[in-house]
């Protein structure tokens, strides 16, 4: 009971940080979600010690364990949408995973290419010295 009471006490606590980077953002007319400014705020205050971990990790460890829960909204969405569970779902598959492949080989390519680039440049300063 102690530990339940305990890690409901420090869900309120992450909250209260949701809540205050909502507030922020609003204020102050940010176009970064508010409880990304809260997650912001709590990593802060973390690393500056005024929060100490044992203090929110708990709680925060009971609800990233529920976090399927949170999913169901959006997998009960798919059912409006009947035609993604069929052959054109899978073809929008197929695309958005053949998408993101691309994106990747060819990130890789230009990364590696500037970093040869790089290397070829730094090789002419040292030897021109």
């Amino acid at each position: 009971m102690k530990s339940w009471l305990s890690a409901l006490l420090q869900i309120l606590l992450l909250f209260v940080f949701a809540w205050v980077g909502k507030w922020l953002s609003a204020t102050l007319q940010l176009h970064i979600p508010g409880s990304l400014i809260g997650m912001a705020l709590l990593f802060i205050c973390l690393q500056l010690g005024w929060i100490r971990l044992h203090w929110v990790e708990a709680g925060a460890a009971l609800v990233f364990s529920q976090m399927i829960l949170f999913f169901v909204p959006a997998i009960a969405g798919i059912m409006q949408y009947p035609w993604l569970l069929g052959i054109k779902g899978l073809l929008v598959l197929i695309v958005v995973v053949s998408g993101a492949a691309l994106v990747m080989i060819s990130t890789g390519v230009v990364a590696e290419r500037v970093f040869k680039l790089g290397e070829v440049k730094r090789r002419d300063s040292v030897e021109n010295m």
